[in-house]
């Protein structure tokens, strides 16, 4: 079974906040305010988005981690995936100067992708730290679950 964390459901801005929104709730002399602030932040710093995929059963979820504890997704077939591939975010956000392409490609994650049946179906699976292993992780899912590599 393959089980990744993919992002924070805020983003890392949103989780920083959540942090911070919860840190005010305990100066907050008045006890609901103070909970209802440190529940809002607590959803804001714990929430993130991951996918499980289970070879055995031939299925995958992606799902939403409300608090960091209940999974809310839905179980969806792999016969509807047919191939993997490890990208770079470059191919998703276009920089205009040519000197910055090198530095998002070594400052940003790249991600291993499956996708469907249809183009525009595209499932993260796993963020990488460079592209070479999204590469990699890419030809070892492909490896598992029996599909295409896209190079």
């Amino acid at each position: 079974m393959i089980h990744n964390k993919l992002d924070k459901f805020f983003g890392k801005a949103g989780a920083i906040l959540g942090w911070l929104i919860m840190l005010m709730a305990l100066l907050i002399p008045y006890l609901l305010t103070a909970t209802i602030f440190f529940i809002l932040g607590a959803l804001m710093a714990f929430s993130y988005s991951g996918i499980i995929v289970d070879e055995a059963e031939h299925k995958y979820m992606l799902y939403y981690a409300i608090f960091g504890i209940f999974k809310t997704g839905k179980w969806q077939n792999l016969d509807e995936l047919t191939a993997v591939a490890g990208i770079s975010p470059i191919i998703n956000r276009s920089s205009y100067l040519p000197m910055e392409k090198d530095l998002h490609l070594l400052t940003e994650d790249c991600f291993v992708v499956l996708f469907g049946r249809s183009p525009k179906k595209r499932i993260p699976l796993k963020r990488c730290k460079n592209l070479l292993e999204a590469k990699l992780e890419a030809e070892k899912i492909a490896h598992i679950l029996g599909l295409q590599i896209i190079h």
